[in-house]
């Protein structure tokens, strides 16, 4: 079956370090679906090919452990595409829509929506795609991903869960923390309890306090109103 991955936030920082990086990853293991199209959605007036070329510049600085070629950009380019509009105009998600259904071509496809926007831009988007019923599954399979961070608190994440909710089924909906991929994360575990020197030792009676450092190689750059709302705790 073919897939549409929908990019909302196409011209930020997490679609051009993290995404698209890591879709090409994919695509030169061979682990993308071989008939996938990537669409990019975001205020910045950009055509197909000037977002391709600042995507190369990325992607060549971030494609980890597999080199970057000519051949295999221009293969993956191809995929990529892109649709200027702003997330608070209905027309644009219309138009949206339209660019959607003339790249599948009437066929049944899978689509997945990544919501790569700052959070305050979540419940605007999740509200436009099911008003004009781009959540039903008549056509293939919808998904929805939600990244970090899930509201501000209790009250707010519960907001947002009933507003994917009204458009979404619960089985649609993925959330997700990049953050929890990371190795070091992922085998705290077996370094607390399946290690001899740490575990009979790591607990109330010989700690004294934890303290995490978070030693980033990358500027905040252009993520300071990011940062202002979400903070770094949230963030992370």
């Amino acid at each position: 079956m073919p897939h549409t991955i929908v990019i909302f936030g196409a011209s930020g920082d997490l679609t051009s370090r993290k995404l698209v990086p890591a879709l090409y990853n994919l695509m030169r293991t061979g682990s993308l679906p071989p008939d996938t199209q990537i669409v990019g959605f975001s205020r910045t007036p950009m055509s197909d090919d000037e977002w391709r070329s600042s995507l190369l510049e990325s992607t060549t600085k971030r494609a980890e452990g597999i080199p970057l070629d000519a051949a295999s950009w221009q293969a993956f380019a191809q995929t990529i595409h892109y649709q200027p509009g702003d997330i608070s105009r209905p027309e644009d998600f219309q138009g949206l829509s339209d660019r959607l259904q003339a790249l599948e071509g009437g066929r049944e496809t899978a689509r997945v929506y990544y919501l790569a926007t700052a959070p305050q831009f979540y419940e605007p988007v999740v509200a436009a795609l099911g008003s004009l019923g781009m959540t039903a599954e008549t056509h293939g399979p919808r998904r929805i991903v939600v990244e970090k961070p899930f509201g501000t608190d209790l009250a707010t994440a519960r907001t947002l869960n009933e507003n994917l909710h009204a458009a979404f089924h619960e089985n649609q909906i993925f959330r997700i923390d990049h953050y929890l991929g990371k190795e070091s994360v992922q085998n705290i575990l077996a370094l607390r309890f399946a290690n001899t020197i740490f575990e009979p030792v790591w607990n109330r009676r010989y700690i004294d306090h934890v303290q995490i450092t978070v030693a980033e190689e990358v500027a905040v750059g252009r993520r300071g109103s990011y940062y202002d709302t979400a903070g770094v705790l949230r963030d992370m």
